[in-house]
């Protein structure tokens, strides 16, 4: 029986029973196709249905054969649905064995396949039923399964076909499409069928077809490129061709087979966006829900709202684009993003990051489209209930997402649509679960929830397309212009067996299970490998000869067919556009060592951060201070350097706003200097803790108790200097050097006995004064500040604040004032010139060229010796990659 058939059944009221839903839809389109050739208007809705919707039909319809046949045990019974079983099963396992499997929800999925297994192929009943620990396991399970139904009034999907048996709808014909191999039940359904008279008739689109050609490739990539390249030169030639793609490991080469695909018909296509919606070709196997962003987003929102997230977590929570005003509030959620790891948070409550978005003084609101809604998810967290059932557990949900508005504030694309209807549709499966389940707290709602949407495959509607990409068992009743079966090596046809491990193996071979032995499997493989035959005119097999290092066969199956090769299979051999761009003659190296000039005069460009990259490279200060490009911070447990250095600032500034003078030091008792400085550091930690949590705890109380005995351990090596005061503490100014306005703080300010000034830096690590000189010098603070940044500087020092090896670290020609610095015309020490005034002279070249470099736009990758030890823009300078790229190029 061919379509023309099926049609010319259709029009009598036949009823047409696929093996699946994919089938169903495919006959539908063809019949469809039919009447618009016929060119009729309109028509009654053919009676095209998959097995199992057809079994619910009937279910559904069982009270009307009531008063024919009478009313059976059964009929009041409820039926639960497959995601009810299975929680029924998980429920029965997590009681009986909870404490020993490591996977409860695939036990259940196993267990609930061996109760099909069972009564589908009538197996059981066997003396050999307890031989293994498994089978003794599952049959406690089972029986307490049946028990938990048998208590509930409930019957389950295994049992439908012989509840509805003896109450279906009795139509004068059945046509079966697409079933390669029957059950004994289904076997029994159709045989009692025919007793009442019905005509049962099988669809078949197989024809005799020229006989198939094999292709043996190098590897799984060059097999799938090669089908792609075919699948685009046939439909080129006829564009109203109907071409199948079969792959027998579809989930697994997903991606590769997108690539490919892609490759070989949209070559140019740089990005998804460049590739239309509809493509020529479509992938039948739907992903789970929780493989789609939006659904990921749904759940990690939900956990969110019940226990903190790690910062990977939350960083991916903050930018995507389906939660409250994502994608007009984007670029302050990036910049929330960067404050939360410049803070060191880790891991974060709702409520702490509520409390982060709060702006600090003079501030605005970072977020605040997204503080009001987390603050109203706040407020509904409050009164969410411990435990109750899914269904009131569905309503906590779907108030908490309104709440934080999980669809965003952009136009959904169909995709997205699609599936957030999916995940309504899964909230209404989830309430269900009322039936078989009882109350549970939040964590537990979640966590079925997540499953549930992870059990459930979602493919998103699109229109047909002429080239078909399915699984192995999905081609079953289809019929194509050209057909191609890829991955047919001997290790995956036939398939491996994979028998039950819940029921007797003699018991599934005896029965004819078809996996349940390799005899079983061929004889299967076999059949289908015939359909495939006759399921289009051109047909072609191919398998690789290697996966990875490892060799491989062609399948057995495959022997009578003639090889053929990809020369002959094309016109055009698929080409990887990147293998092709680098392979251009013209390929060439264009150098751009300069960036845009700084035009405007006396710009602000940040602060002696500008110098000290340009001294170190001046692609690093092109990149941090004109591209604003920078590394985001990684953050650690603990506290980091950079805020332990700033903290040591802080508590220096705040100690000697109280002290000021070298005398007062000198006059302060030890148990009073201890005290101020203790007071000093607790005010400072405080302060900071606000931003920073971790220092609220013990890492704060380490934190004054370590930072007050380093400055203990330095004033008291400030009292053995002469005599100065403070008269500036983290002085702000605006330093012009040529074109360029800098932003600086200088840490100190010391006036010495003679009047002069020393500029000091603190350092929490080690440091030498050779950091200074040459024309590219590693540390230009100290040397800016004394040429541009006070009068009269006769002396800059570091101030080596490092526990163990605290002391002055500088230069001086005023050493009578300050003898723990060395002095300017000292051999070891000096630079260029012997005199300070020659030595600021030079300083103030150095620093003006580096500005002047800046300024023009100087961006070359030319590193100091160390400049790429730390460096944060590698992967953006590419310097590791300059001498490949030259090779290239040469050759």
């Amino acid at each position: 029986m061919d379509l023309s058939d099926v049609f010319a059944a259709i029009k009598m009221g036949a009823v047409v029973i696929t093996v699946n839903q994919r089938l169903a839809r495919h006959l539908l389109e063809g019949i469809k196709q039919a009447y618009i050739k016929e060119a009729t208007v309109t028509w009654a809705s053919p009676s095209v249905i998959s097995f199992d919707a057809w079994l619910h039909q009937q279910w559904q319809r069982r009270f009307d054969c009531v008063a024919s046949v009478g009313a059976p045990i059964c009929a009041n019974k409820t039926l639960l649905t497959k995601d009810q079983s299975l929680a029924l099963w998980k429920r029965v396992i997590r009681k009986l064995s909870g404490a020993e499997l490591l996977n409860i929800p695939a036990t259940a999925k196993a267990a609930n396949k061996a109760r099909q297994f069972s009564l589908q192929w009538g197996i059981g009943g066997s003396n050999d039923f307890n031989t293994s620990a498994d089978i003794a396991q599952f049959n406690q399970w089972h029986k307490a399964y049946k028990a938990e139904l048998s208590k509930g009034d409930w019957m389950d999907d295994v049992q439908l076909l012989a509840a509805v048996s003896e109450l279906m709808a009795q139509p004068e014909e059945i046509i079966l499409a697409g079933f390669d191999v029957f059950t004994p039940s289904q076997k029994d359904c159709w045989a009692l069928l025919e007793t009442k008279g019905c005509v049962i008739s099988e669809y078949s689109p197989y024809t005799k077809a020229d006989s198939p050609q094999v292709f043996s490739a190098i590897d799984g990539k060059q097999e799938i490129a090669v089908m792609a390249q075919w699948a685009r030169e046939r439909l080129d030639e006829n564009p109203y061709t109907v071409i199948g793609i079969v792959v027998p490991e579809l989930e697994s080469v997903r991606q590769i087979l997108k690539t490919a695909f892609k490759e070989a018909f949209y070559p140019s296509a740089t990005y998804a966006v460049d590739m239309p919606f509809e493509k020529p070709y479509n992938v039948s196997l739907g992903l789970p829900l929780t493989d789609y962003a939006p659904i990921q987003q749904a759940l990690r929102l939900l956990q969110f709202f019940n226990q903190p997230l790690a910062l990977n977590e939350l960083s991916l929570l903050l930018r995507s684009s389906f939660i409250s005003a994502g994608q007009s509030e984007c670029g302050q959620r990036a910049r929330l993003e960067l404050l939360l790891r410049k803070r060191s948070v880790l891991t974060c409550s709702i409520k702490k990051l509520r409390n982060h978005l709060q702006p600090e003084d003079g501030e605005q609101f970072l977020c605040p489209i997204l503080h009001l809604a987390l603050c109203e998810v706040i407020e509904q967290l409050a009164k969410r209930p411990n435990r109750v059932t899914p269904s009131e557990w569905v309503g906590v949900f779907r108030g908490l997402l309104t709440a934080i508005d999980v669809q965003g504030d952009r136009e959904l694309s169909s995709t997205e649509y699609q599936v957030f209807k999916a995940w309504d549709e899964g909230l209404r499966t989830f309430a269900a679960l009322d039936t078989v389940q009882g109350a549970i707290d939040y964590p537990t709602a979640l966590s079925a929830l997540r499953c549930l949407m992870g059990d459930t495959v979602f493919q998103p509607e699109t229109t047909p397309a002429p080239i078909q990409i399915m699984g192995l068992m999905e081609a079953a009743g289809h019929g194509f212009d050209a057909l191609w079966v890829c991955g047919l090596h001997d290790q995956c046809w036939p398939p491996a067996p994979q028998p039950s491990p819940f029921l007797p193996i003699v018991e599934q071979r005896k029965q004819g299970l078809i996996q349940s032995s390799a005899e079983h499997q061929h004889k299967y493989a076999k059949q289908v490998t015939q359909n495939w035959q006759g399921s289009a005119q051109t047909v072609i097999f191919s398998y690789a000869t290697s996966n990875g290092e490892t060799p491989q066969l062609k399948s057995p199956l495959l022997d009578e067919f003639a090889e053929v090769s990809a020369e002959t299979l094309l016109k055009q051999q698929p080409i990887n556009l990147l293998e092709q761009r680098l392979g251009s003659e013209h390929l060439s190296l264009i150098e751009d060592i300069s960036g845009p000039v700084v035009e405007t005069e006396g710009v602000t460009c940040g602060g002696v951060g500008v110098l000290k990259d340009q001294s170190a490279c001046p692609f690093k200060a092109f990149a941090h201070f004109r591209l604003a490009a920078s590394a985001v911070d990684e953050p650690e447990p603990g506290i980091d350097t950079l805020l332990r250095g700033t903290l040591v600032h802080r508590s220096l500034e705040a100690v000697w706003k109280k002290i000021e003078t070298h005398q007062a030091l000198c006059e302060l008792p030890d148990d009073k200097t201890q005290s101020l400085v203790n007071a000093a550091v607790s005010e400072v930690i405080e302060h900071e803790s606000y931003r920073t949590p971790i220092l609220k705890n013990a890492f704060g109380r380490l934190e004054i108790q370590r930072i007050s005995e380093l400055l203990l351990d330095w004033l008291a090596i400030d009292k053995q200097r002469e005599p100065f005061s403070v008269v500036d503490t983290e002085r702000k100014q605006v330093l012009a050097i040529g074109q360029l306005q800098l932003n600086t703080a200088i840490d100190r300010v010391d006036t010495l006995e003679d009047a002069s000034t020393a500029i000091i830096d603190y350092k929490t690590g080690e440091t030498k004064i050779g950091s200074w000189f040459g024309e590219r010098p590693e540390e230009p603070q100290l040397p800016l500040y004394s040429v541009f940044g006070s009068e009269g500087v006769h002396s800059i020092s570091f101030a080596q604040l490092k526990k163990g090896a605290t002391k002055y670290v500088g230069l001086s020609d005023r050493n009578e004032h300050f003898t723990a610095l060395k002095n300017v015309s000292d051999n070891k020490v000096k630079a260029d010139e012997s005199e300070w005034a020659a030595q600021m002279e030079y300083w103030k070249t150095v620093m003006t060229n580096l500005s002047d470099e800046f300024v023009a736009g100087d961006a070359r990758v030319n590193p100091t010796k160390k400049a790429c030890d730390y460096c944060d823009l590698t992967s953006l300078c590419r310097i590791n990659e300059q001498d490949d790229l030259q090779v290239l190029v040469d050759e």
